[in-house]
């Protein structure tokens, strides 16, 4: 990390540790891009029992910030501080507790996002840690009970059915608005099978790409496929790309019967 970006995040983590009830601070691997990458943002999670300081002190502790907006639906704060990105995203540790005691009954959790919430928790940078929670944490996640994955694993599979199908009624309609909604759900829910069958948790969309081909078990031809589908190419129409994403869901099933 660029040592800029280095101090900004110390900074910026003594104050929010600061805050009664703040027992974890993590840091994306985002802020370890290069600062002229697209990509590169300071994204922090902030981990918390009991109560957050309200918008008006939050504004206070980032009075140096600038374009500072926050969203009450998702606890989350987004700001500019010295010519760097922020967001902040705020998690109540019972609740997370309490989801984590009961993932399998509870699949809801994960039908946006796939596990990134998990991989947020087992992989993102440990800046303040007022106990062993997030350690405790970490230990859960890597035995998390097989009832679990199975259960992921059929309602994701049963998900991207669900858009190839839309896909290719897309196609037969020749409706290219519905065609992108319907392959943008197959592509992602596609993606959070194979996570699971690998028994990984599925990283940010903007690293989902390269991570699935890095996927050590994956069908045959999988790789050339699933490139085929999301590259643009003459060669490779939407009709073809509808029969490629077919053949790529029943390459999958003798996974899942293992």
């Amino acid at each position: 990390m660029k040592r800029r970006v280095e101090k900004i995040a110390r900074d910026l983590s003594d104050r929010l540790a600061a805050w009664e009830g703040v027992d974890t601070i993590t840091l994306a691997e985002f802020a370890e891009m290069d600062p002229t990458d697209p990509y590169f943002f300071m994204s922090f999670d902030v981990f918390y029992r009991g109560s957050l300081p309200d918008l008006n002190q939050r504004i206070q502790t980032f009075s140096d910030a600038g374009a500072f907006e926050s969203s009450n639906v998702s606890s989350k704060d987004r700001f500019i501080i010295d010519s760097v990105p922020v967001r902040v995203e705020y998690k109540d540790i019972d609740r997370i507790d309490s989801d984590l005691r009961h993932a399998d009954e509870r699949l809801w959790i994960f039908r946006q996002s796939g596990t990134y919430i998990f991989y947020r928790l087992s992989t993102y940078r440990v800046l303040h840690a007022k106990s062993d929670w997030i350690e405790k944490t970490r230990e859960k996640l890597k035995n998390l009970p097989k009832e679990f994955w199975k259960a992921l694993e059929e309602s994701s599979f049963a998900a991207a059915e669900h858009y190839l199908s839309d896909l290719q009624a897309a196609v037969i309609r020749d409706d290219w608005l519905f065609y992108s909604i319907s392959m943008a759900g197959y592509l992602k829910n596609l993606s959070s099978v194979m996570f699971v069958l690998n028994r990984r948790f599925e990283p940010s969309g903007r690293d989902l790409y390269r991570r699935v081909l890095e996927l050590p078990d994956l069908p045959e031809n999988f790789r050339g496929r699933f490139y085929s589908i999301v590259h643009e190419s003459d060669e490779f129409p939407p009709s073809r790309k509808q029969e490629l994403a077919e053949l790529l869901l029943k390459s999958i099933l003798p996974m899942m019967s293992e």
